[in-house]
């Protein structure tokens, strides 16, 4: 069953498409909330992936589908900013001032659980999407990105001309973009 005919069902027959897009998409939501929110009480997590369904029900009349926004892009938004909001509202774990200096560790501005989860989530998702592209871009896409190297020395490394490393940059952009639409990044706030 293609997306637009789950969002169909969804929304003439809520209770069998909702039955559907947790036995297709269930698995999937899990593993995002599950890398959001690893360490947390299993409860909390199965809230969370209770709560990205009730989210698509609550406002599914607004899906609108599209080839850069599907419903599983849908789903893994929802699902990562449920896990997120969860994150932000938990209290906060404190050390005593007193604890951090006897033990002669300087205080820092600690970093938020949900930013270090979505970092985790969105570096597998784009170091997955790479994969995606396959060879060449893949490789040319790591050494020009990943090992900050320049378009010259990734043509010389990897054997090719620069203008060939330039239009595999330029054309897997794109492809990549669309790729990263598909899992939920839809924006490029995310990369920041």
């Amino acid at each position: 069953m293609d997306e637009q005919s789950l969002l169909n069902l969804l929304q003439s027959d809520p209770e069998q498409g909702m039955r559907q897009i947790i036995r297709i998409y269930g698995p999937a939501v899990h593993k995002i909330c599950a890398s959001f929110l690893a360490g947390r009480q299993r409860e909390e997590l199965e809230e969370a992936e209770a709560d990205v369904f009730v989210n698509l029900w609550k406002y599914r009349e607004r899906i609108r589908l599209s080839e850069t926004y599907s419903l599983k892009s849908y789903l893994f938004a929802i699902a990562r900013n449920v896990s997120k909001d969860r994150l932000r509202n938990a209290a906060p774990e404190t050390l005593s001032l007193d604890v951090a200096v006897a033990n002669g560790t300087e205080p820092e501005a600690p970093r938020r659980t949900e930013d270090i989860a979505a970092e985790r989530w969105l570096q597998d998702t784009v170091s997955a999407s790479l994969a995606e592209l396959g060879e060449p871009a893949q490789s040319v896409f790591r050494k020009r990105y990943y090992e900050k190297r320049s378009v010259k020395e990734t043509a010389a490394e990897l054997g090719l001309s620069e203008k060939k490393v330039e239009n595999i940059l330029h054309r897997g952009k794109s492809k990549l973009r669309s790729i990263l639409a598909k899992k939920g990044v839809t924006s490029y706030e995310e990369f920041e």
